[in-house]
């Protein structure tokens, strides 16, 4: 059981690791009120959508510990959401002019974010009280 909980906190550890760099991408920067480099938001959310696809696709393959299983299902729909938001979001600033991109035009996408990252959260700190619940042996 140890082993398990171990492999399955290394696969935690790694899809945690790529949400911070999923998270630092969906940002962009902007200047004068317009994203500052157009090409660079769209490269970078490609970029995002390939890391949660390769998260989700761990999340998928691992067995999580009999203990975790819902919370593990609910770890893998929330991943689907994020691809689903992405997804939403490089269509939609690619379906803008580069120079017209405005903050308002991603705000939707940014605050489904949000909710995703609430949902997170509260999975995590599930995750983490069952974990603590479990006798050290």
């Amino acid at each position: 059981m140890r082993k398990s909980f171990k492999q399955y906190g290394q696969t935690l550890h790694l899809v945690g690791g790529n949400l911070v760099y999923v998270s630092n991408m969906i940002y962009p920067i902007y200047s004068n009120g317009i994203i500052s480099d157009h090409n660079q938001y769209c490269l970078d959310i490609k970029n995002a959508i390939s890391v949660s696809q390769s998260s989700l696709q761990s999340l998928e393959t691992i067995s999580p510990p009999y203990i975790l299983v819902t919370e593990h299902e609910l770890l893998i729909k929330t991943f689907h959401d994020i691809l689903d938001c992405l997804n939403s979001l490089i269509s939609r600033v690619e379906n803008v002019v580069p120079t017209e991109l405005k903050e308002n035009d991603i705000k939707e996408e940014i605050s489904q974010f949000l909710v995703i990252q609430d949902s997170l959260t509260d999975i995590t700190m599930c995750l983490i009280e069952k974990i603590n619940s479990q006798p050290r042996g």
